[in-house]
């Protein structure tokens, strides 16, 4: 009653025209730190019954919802002269601004929970993860044998998936992290999308998260092979099928683009990358007319 009574609170805010100015006012922040604490608690009282639906709302209320109010103000300005222009994102939120800290705290303060949160789950329920993930719960060997836990089967599975659904959050947040300004955690996101495959490598959700981290990489050929492999995960993600026909239509359009180009003398090294970029965008425009139309 208290999670979903704190729930509606929270929608109610972000449902304010001016909800990216109330989000982290102290007492808005007071009440996602509670519903945090009052999820954690169902995670662990009922873990097979309510377990996923309260690390659901964690996330989406208590952070994502929160992340997605803030990237959806901002806006966009074109500047530049002559025919050669830029198109640059400015955020809403100022640079050193106050919101803009209060944002950048917000994700280091979710990685900072999501890191504690997998320890945490590890100890409680004696997890072996040292093979799959170098953020492991280690014991010490002094203390010499473990108690048995006592843990049904179907509460030890929640709690090694929980464990990939931390790393999936936590390369999510490092990932949006790499947006900003002055932050550089591409690396660090890869590496917790790789080790949440590494502890369910049948979940195809962390090759669409690694898809989108990779942008528009080598001409979208490292994006497109990510949504591919989640694809053909024994349990893909449904938004990797629109992920991929975008980038689909995207190489059918640079496709006929480059077609129409004329050619000109070029130095060596300016004809190798022309060279390189037509090799994968008709690589690319190969693979979307060998895919199959079901979808």
């Amino acid at each position: 009653r208290a999670v979903v009574e704190a729930v509606h609170r929270l929608d109610l805010i972000l449902g304010n025209k001016a909800a990216y100015q109330e989000v982290f006012k102290p007492e808005n922040i007071s009440l996602r730190n509670k519903l945090r604490e009052l999820c954690v608690k169902l995670m662990f009282l009922h873990p097979v019954d309510y377990g996923r639906k309260a690390e659901e709302l964690l996330w989406r209320k208590v952070y994502y919802e929160v992340i997605q109010l803030i990237k959806t103000n901002k806006k966009a300005s074109i500047y530049g002269s002559g025919t050669r222009k830029s198109l640059a994102v400015r955020w809403h939120i100022h640079s050193r601004s106050t919101l803009e800290c209060a944002y950048r705290t917000h994700l280091v303060a979710g990685i900072g929970f999501y890191q504690h949160l997998l320890l945490y789950i590890q100890s409680h329920y004696q997890l072996e993860l040292q093979c799959c993930i170098d953020w492991t719960h280690v014991t010490d060997p002094l203390i010499g044998c473990k108690k048995p836990v006592s843990a049904s089967e179907k509460e030890m599975e929640w709690a090694q998936m929980a464990c990939h659904r931390c790393l999936v959050y936590l390369g999510d947040l490092a990932r949006y992290q790499n947006e900003l300004a002055g932050v550089d955690t591409e690396l660090l996101a890869e590496r917790f999308y790789y080790q949440a495959l590494s502890v369910a490598p049948q979940i195809g959700m962390p090759f669409n998260q690694l898809g989108t981290l990779a942008g528009s990489k080598y001409y979208n050929v490292e994006a497109t092979y990510c949504y591919l492999r989640c694809i053909q995960s024994e349990v893909s993600f449904e938004g990797a099928y629109g992920n991929l026909k975008r980038l689909y239509d995207k190489a059918a359009k640079m496709y006929h683009q480059l077609k129409k180009c004329e050619t000109r003398k070029l130095s060596p090294s300016k004809k190798r990358g022309k060279d390189i970029k037509r090799l994968l965008v008709s690589f690319m425009y190969l693979q979307s007319l060998l895919q199959p139309k079901s979808r």
